[in-house]
């Protein structure tokens, strides 16, 4: 199947999709981190409902993307579930009162079956809400860890697509947008943006540019191709800002420089196509 399928495939699921959630992997990168937050305001600006989950909280030098306020650390289980240990034709009848600020839930056992007490009853948390799953930059669902792990139903109960550049991915989506020929996960994530229409904005260009400058160590990655130039160009010109740097590790050599006056210049606002990146051919594969 062939990337543009694929994307419309998608776009297809999306347009069914009210609410939509986001995770990735433990300990972050930037470019996991750019590219989901990226992929969270595309989303969003489709008018989605969009959680977006990291199982490791992010640290102080991820506060410049855009969003990055919005992750949490697991999935919210918004339902409180109240169970009883039940035999067939054993309730009469089911009801409730409140009585000042107390809710009272109301089982009338049936004629003939014993009532139920403390020890029959138990308690738990669910209801996490989300039509369809993409699970970004992540191998395989593993690196979720707890975010997996305790939401096994949910993820084996819905769609999940599965957005990564690593070429030892997993293919664990029931669509998989993965392609190891390039430099970096923000430029699938853009690619696939592109694909279903979305406006590259300031802020998505913010997120893409930052994730794609430490995904190829400034550009000095020997595996950084054209298509990775062209979207950091088509980012500078959508407005995004670049606050990535280099830890000491990975300090680019600084090559001779001459000290030049500072020239103010007000340039004209370029609007980014709606083609921004045409989607390329990805490897990909239709598991269930």
């Amino acid at each position: 199947m062939d990337v543009q399928q694929d994307i419309t495939k998608v776009k297809e699921l999306l347009d069914k999709s009210e609410n939509v959630l986001i995770v990735t992997h433990e300990h972050p990168t930037f470019d996991s981190i750019g590219s989901s937050l990226a992929l969270y305001l595309g989303l969003e600006s489709l008018g989605k409902k969009v959680s977006i989950v990291c199982p490791d909280a992010m640290t102080v030098e991820m506060s410049g993307f855009v969003r990055v306020n919005k992750f949490a650390a697991d999935l919210a289980r918004k339902n409180f579930i109240i169970s009883l240990d039940y035999e067939e034709g054993s309730i009469e009848k089911v009801s409730y009162n409140i009585e000042g600020n107390k809710f009272n839930l109301v089982v009338e056992p049936r004629t003939g079956h014993a009532g139920f007490s403390q020890d029959k009853v138990h308690y738990s948390n669910s209801g996490t809400t989300a039509d369809l799953i993409f699970a970004v930059d992540t191998i395989h669902l593993g690196g979720l860890k707890k975010v997996f792990e305790e939401n096994r139903e949910l993820f084996s109960g819905k769609t999940v697509v599965n957005i990564d550049r690593h070429p030892n991915n997993a293919q664990y989506g029931q669509i998989n947008i993965v392609d190891a020929e390039v430099s970096s996960t923000a430029e699938v994530v853009s690619q696939f943006l592109s694909g279903i229409g979305v406006r590259l904005t300031a802020d998505i260009a913010t997120n893409v540019l930052n994730a794609l400058y430490s995904a190829t160590n400034a550009f000095q990655s020997p595996h950084v191709g054209a298509q990775a130039f062209e979207l950091a160009a088509a980012c500078v010109k959508a407005g995004g800002k670049r606050f990535w740097k280099p830890s000491a590790q990975e300090e680019v050599p600084a090559a001779e420089t001459v000290a030049t006056p500072v020239v103010e210049s007000k340039k004209p606002v370029v609007e980014t196509p709606p083609d921004w990146l045409k989607p390329k051919i990805y490897k990909s594969s239709n598991l269930i």
